[in-house]
């Protein structure tokens, strides 16, 4: 019981030693400026930006430096009367507290005529693939609300149709690994056959099991991404049809 447990423990702890070791390669390709930069352009602190924490988890080594400066690049950019009208036409919120006192004014007003224009156009909005974020006002949402719930159904249908045709994909893939692992098992089988079921330390017979065991990895990971893509899909589907037919 104990061993088990410890085998199992260890095998966690594994997993997860390599899993780190893969996302420190990841953030080690990172541009940390570029990152500081787009979270200010977002209005999120580099505190909440998720790509970050990961690579904190991971114990990646990061130049809070070059964040520190891209975000204060960013944030200035932010806080400029075209960055408000646009982040309001995207239907964004505008995060006033990255900006001076005497500026606010000015650019809530510009934000709120960016606002105007997202809200005008619900249908460009919901094909975007943005969720909807409540900006818009009870007038303007009577207009907006329609036009942006066919909009969306277009884009997951769009997305439905790409995990469809992952999901086909897979299949071929496991028809064929499938076929692979029929062929082995039977060349197994003949090299038993023909020692007589007393060979388990050849090297032909090490080769076959391995590219058994291989076969049947590469099978599971298949299936896994495979059932993943249909998560993904029925996810969409769901939400699509909660939304008004075309």
């Amino acid at each position: 019981m104990w061993k088990f447990f410890c085998s199992s423990l260890l095998s966690v702890l594994f997993l997860s030693s390599c899993t780190n070791f893969f996302i420190r390669q990841e953030c080690d390709k990172l541009n940390w400026y570029q990152l500081g930069y787009d979270a200010a352009l977002r209005g999120e602190r580099i505190s909440n930006d998720q790509q970050v924490n990961r690579c904190r988890r991971a114990e990646a080594e990061i130049s809070d430096s070059q964040l520190d400066v891209g975000f204060k690049a960013g944030m200035s950019r932010y806080c400029q009367p075209e960055t408000a009208y646009q982040t309001g036409k995207q239907g964004d919120t505008l995060n006033s507290d990255f900006c001076e006192t005497n500026l606010i004014g000015l650019l809530k007003h510009k934000h709120a005529d960016g606002i105007v224009a997202y809200c005008k156009d619900g249908l460009t909005a919901g094909q975007s693939g943005k969720k909807y974020k409540n900006v818009c006002s009870a007038d303007l949402e009577k207009t907006f609300t329609p036009n942006y719930k066919k909009g969306r159904k277009t884009y997951l249908e769009g997305l439905m149709v790409v995990k469809r045709n992952q999901i086909a994909s897979y299949d071929i893939k496991l028809n064929d690994l499938r076929g692979q692992q029929s062929m082995a098992n039977f060349r197994l089988q003949q090299h038993q056959r023909a020692t007589n079921y007393q060979d388990t330390v050849s090297p032909t017979y090490a080769n076959i099991q391995s590219e058994i065991s291989n076969i049947r990895n590469v099978i599971y990971n298949t299936e896994s991404e495979k059932a993943q893509a249909q998560k993904i899909h029925d996810e969409y589907q769901a939400e699509s049809l909660t939304l008004a037919p075309l």
